[in-house]
Parts: structure tokens; sequence; C-alpha cells
């Protein structure tokens, strides 16, 4: 740690070292704490090791959860009334509260029990806002789009997250509302369900209309440190209507459609820590396997993000993509099954609007990749510690068309651009700026965006 930026997780990472040899070494009363020593622009920590005289938990008093109910705070502690007392696996405890992130504060106290060698740890917490509103906006050569969505983090008190959000353009429709219980049932299991619906409606410019509705469920947990196993399976149905002035690709693929896939995911993270992170990495591979299907299209993802810092009070990221969606039986793939590049991964461009085209219509590919690099430059705003000014720059492409190789088009699309994160009293506002550097003939571009969130 000597020389890098202070970072919680490495502490938390040499607690949790401790408590191996603890345990291992069954050692019972063990006081590990650390002293913090504050010197210019830099933090010495001394770490104390003593084994020290037992006592036993009398009492756990909790105060000040007002709307967060206790079940949420004593499931994460480490240590139980009836315990030996263990001042490592009571601090543990404490940086399991904090990384709710559902308290502005979080103080341990320990005072003598009213029996002999007793102790009681008080727990006072300062709750704060956890609900989230955001609005969002893009603005291209062809148009708009909005966005909107509501998050609570800790929904009904009970440390819940309820997400919901919505995306509306000229010619689609997409939302969801997602339901995840971090610890279902004290297992150190969190479990998920979302509920999904797409519209996308081009009657008018190319003679079809597609409706699909659905819902996917599952399991997230710690299968080894540092790395988390996603299990879980989703469901959908689907319509897809064309008129007499569709394509006779259009016209061979409608109907109604019902598809059940197994997902898995592999989330191995190494960053130094979650909020702006400065060093490390993190790997993302996720999996959709077919089980019951017309087309047995399969889905592969993998997403990796490095972090480092090119100079004092800097994060910069180098982030890459690749995905691809095939048939296992040689089908040619759905429409909304096909892949297009995440409006985040590609700044300066409309969502869904580079790539293969069907005559007009961008029908998206069954592969895409994407490059990212960003920076901030804080040093322009030295006395704001809610303003940071972001450059990026973005490659991507999308290509591969299986029923029709002629409209292949596999062009690598760039942009370079400014951005602005920025902590308002009202909440977060991003804005970016971009300017296509390559593009391929068709494609929209979209010359900036903004979001704009609040808390309650």
């Amino acid at each position: 740690m000597e020389g890098e930026p202070y970072s919680l997780n490495f502490v938390n990472e040499i607690l949790e070292e401790i408590d191996l040899v603890v345990l291992n070494e069954q050692y019972e009363a063990i006081n590990a704490f650390v002293n913090e020593e504050i010197i210019s622009d830099q933090l010495n920590l001394t770490f104390t090791i003593e084994e020290t005289e037992k006592f036993l938990v009398e009492k756990i008093n909790i105060y000040g959860n007002n709307i967060t109910r206790e079940n949420v705070i004593r499931n994460n502690l480490e240590i139980d009334e009836g315990d030996i007392f263990n001042n490592l696996l009571s601090k543990k405890s404490e940086n399991n509260i904090k990384s709710l992130n559902l308290f502005k504060n979080v103080d341990f106290k320990e005072i003598d029990g009213i029996k002999d060698k007793t102790k009681i740890i008080e727990i006072s917490v300062e709750e704060k806002a956890t609900g989230e509103i955001m609005a969002g906006a893009g603005f291209g050569t062809e148009g708009g789009t909005i966005s909107f969505g509501v998050k609570e983090n800790n929904y009904l008190g009970k440390g819940l997250k309820l997400n919901t959000d919505f995306t509306i353009n000229k010619q689609s429709l997409k939302g969801q509302v997602g339901f995840t219980d971090p610890n279902y049932k004290n297992s150190d299991k969190s479990v998920y369900f979302n509920l999904q619906t797409t519209e996308i409606d081009r009657l008018s410019d190319f003679g079809y209309k597609t409706n699909k509705n659905g819902f996917s469920l599952g399991t997230d947990f710690e299968y080894y440190r540092d790395l988390n196993l996603g299990l879980g399976t989703s469901t959908y149905y689907e319509e897809i209507e064309a008129d007499s002035t569709a394509s006779s690709r259009r016209k061979k693929s409608a109907g109604d459609y019902w598809d059940t896939f197994f997902k898995m995911n592999f989330d191995y993270d190494k960053r130094n820590q979650k909020f702006k992170p400065t060093k490390g990495f993190r790997s993302y591979y996720n999996i959709d396997l077919p089980l019951i299907s017309d087309t047995n299209t399969l889905t592969n993802t993998y997403d990796y993000k490095y972090y480092t810092q090119l100079f004092e009070d800097n994060t910069t990221s180098a982030s890459i993509l690749f995905q691809s969606s095939n048939s296992l039986s040689g089908e040619d793939i759905k429409l909304s099954e096909r892949l297009y590049v995440p409006t985040r991964r590609l700044r300066g461009f409309e969502g869904g609007k580079i790539g293969p085209k069907d005559g007009e219509d961008f029908v998206g590919g069954n592969y895409i990749t994407s490059l990212n690099l960003n920076t901030t430059i804080p040093q322009l705003f030295p006395n704001s510690q809610n303003f940071d000014f972001v450059m990026f720059l973005d490659m991507a492409s999308v290509w591969g068309v299986d029923y029709d190789t002629s409209l292949d088009n596999n062009d690598i699309r760039s942009s370079i651009g400014v951005g602005i994160d920025w902590l308002t009293v009202v909440g977060p506002l991003n804005f970016s700026l971009a300017q296509p550097i390559t593009k391929s003939s068709g494609d929209i571009t979209e010359t900036f965006r903004f979001n704009l969130g609040t808390t309650f």
C-alpha cells in the first residue's frame, strides 16, 4: 500500500488476512486496529494486533435506524450476542455496514457490560437518502432519445433494491422493472427478478413491428475471493408483425416466439475501490444458453476494464467489449437477438444507428466490439471535489448478417470528445460532447448527450 492512494478495500484485505490467521490458529480474543496519522497530504497507517483478555458480548444495541430495519444491520455483523468479543470481527462488522451505502455515518462503540467480563456493543447510524431519479436525453441529426428512471436502494427499509428505467425514441420503447434482494434469507446470496418490455414500431417506414415481453430471475454470490458467480434464467414471448410493404425477410420472420435461456456469468473484481477506482481491473463474462428456442441463439459477452493513474488525483481507464450472437443449429437469429453497440460505448452516434443496413433499416449484427479510453483532468478545477472534466476516445464496430452476407459492414467507427461529471445540489449531472472521427456512409451521428439525477 505504501505510496498508493488510500483505499478502504486495501485496509479490509489486510484485516481479512489477519482474520484467516485468527481462524486457522483458533485465537478467540484478538484485538486488531489501525491508527491513522495525517502528515501533510499523506496518511500513515499503523496496524496493531494483540491477544486480549476474553470478554463475552452481552448485548448489541442499534440506534438511529428510523427507516432501515434492524435485521438489515444485524445480518451484516460478524459477531453476535454470546460470542467472545473480538475487536477484529467488530471492525469488519463496521466496514460491512458502511459498505451497504445506506448510512451517512456509522459509529461502533464498546462499553463494559453489566455482568463481569462482558462487553456491550453500541452501533449508531445516521441514515441518508437512498432513492434516485434520473432523466436523460440525446440529440442528433435524426431527432432525439429520452430516458427516465427511478432507483431505490433501501426499499421498505429492508435493504432491497428497486430499479425502473424507460427509453423512448421515434421508433422504439424499452422499459424494465428490476428487484434485488442482496442477502436473501441471510444466505449471503443476492437474488434478482426483472420484468422487461421492448416495442419497435417500424410499420410506416419498413412494414414491420415487434413486441417482446418477458422476465429474468437468478442469483449472484461470491464463489471465491473477488470472484462472483451468477446463475439465472430468462423467458420471453415475442410477436413479430409484417404488412405487404415489408421485405421478404421480414415477412418470413413474422409470427409468435417463445424463448427460454439459461444464464451464467463470472465477475472477477480486483479494483482497489468501487467508487472512482485508481488501480486494478474488472473482468466480466456472461453466456446465455438456449433451452427453449426456435433459433437456438447462443450469446456470449466479455467485458474487461483496467484502471490506473497517470498523475495525482487522476482516474484513467481502458475498456474492451466483445459480444457474439449466433444460432447453434445454423438458423438465422431473430431481429431482437441481433446486437447493437451500447450508446455509452460509442458516443457521437445514435444508439442502434450504425452497422449493417437492410435498405434503410439498421439491422444490427452477429458480432460487436468496442474499445474505450477515458481519463479525468481534475487540475482544471482544483478547488472542486464534485466536478470532474473527462476526455474520451471511443471505437466500435458491429458486423455479421447471417441471413444476407452481402449486407455486412465491418467499418470501425470512432469518436473523440469531452464530458463533465458534476455532483450538483439536485443530483449528479453527466454531459458529453463528441465528434466522430471515422464513420460509414449512412451512420446517424449524435452531437451531445446529458443525464441528470437526484436523490430522495
